[in-house]
């Protein structure tokens, strides 16, 4: 997932399993459509509920990183 500090925006990234390819859809487009196409090779990825809560853990642990890195400052100032 990408989330754009200057956006209102997150996008989903998904790498197609079938020929490699890095396609990107708004998170919400992707969820409403439930699916993912690459733009390749056009094969249809499926998005469920364990993938949303798998993006939702890895922002929780991402989150507590990036507090961690505020927190701590520059190591080089």
């Amino acid at each position: 997932m990408v989330v754009h500090p200057d956006q209102a925006v997150a996008e989903l990234m998904a790498e197609c399993p079938k020929c490699g390819a890095t396609t990107t859809y708004g998170l919400e487009l992707a969820w409403r459509l439930r699916t993912v196409t690459c733009s390749e090779c056009s094969l249809s990825m499926r998005l469920g509920d364990r993938d949303l809560t798998g993006l939702r853990d890895q922002l929780v642990e991402a989150r507590v990183r990036m507090d961690r890195l505020i927190d701590t400052g520059p190591v080089d100032q």
